[in-house]
């Protein structure tokens, strides 16, 4: 889930931004590594090369995942969370890059294990 945490955090957690540190510090609160990795249990199987196309119910929790990760704040934190499980789990950095077209998010961040996450913005 290492390679797929990296891809998953950054393509997912691209979009939005806040302009209050409150909400901001309530939207990281809100977004848990533990429960972001638990949205991207379904895609598991995809993103280790056991099933040819990402199920349904992954595509779904990727969608919410990127509408959550609406700050950068958020986009780095998932990064940093998602970087570590990939290489845990071994996946596939190529099937990861692969998840956001296939699931129909636009992910405007690379999906990269190699990418620095304090760049996110």
């Amino acid at each position: 889930m290492n390679a797929i945490a990296t891809v998953f955090m950054v393509a997912l957690i691209a979009m939005g931004s806040s302009s209050t540190t409150t909400l901001v510090n309530a939207q990281l609160a809100a977004v848990t590594c533990p429960g972001a990795l638990l949205q991207l249990l379904p895609c598991l199987p995809f993103l280790t090369k056991q099933v040819a196309s990402p199920p349904a119910q992954c595509c779904s929790n990727v969608k919410l995942l990127n509408d959550e990760a609406n700050t950068a704040a958020i986009r780095q934190q998932l990064c940093k969370c998602f970087k570590p499980a990939a290489i845990t789990y071994k996946v596939d950095p190529a099937v990861a890059k692969a998840l956001p077209g296939l699931c129909r998010v636009n992910v405007p961040v690379p999906i990269d294990p190699k990418i620095d996450c304090n760049t996110i913005s």
